[in-house]
């Protein structure tokens, strides 16, 4: 699981508050524990499918 900095990594270096707009508006798929949110592998692969498959 990525915390916001590893999502933002992943994603070219995007801002802190663009990792959490995603977020917040379930554009980026996300899981929460306690009051950290992570993404994982998939959800972060499953976004980048949804770019590349719009971009097309």
């Amino acid at each position: 699981m990525h915390d916001w900095k590893s999502v933002s990594a992943q994603l070219g270096g995007v801002s802190r508050s663009t990792v959490f707009s995603l977020w917040q508006t379930g554009e980026l798929a996300s899981v929460t524990i306690r009051s950290r949110r992570f993404s994982t592998d998939k959800q972060i692969a499953d976004y980048v499918a949804r770019l590349e498959q719009g971009a097309a």
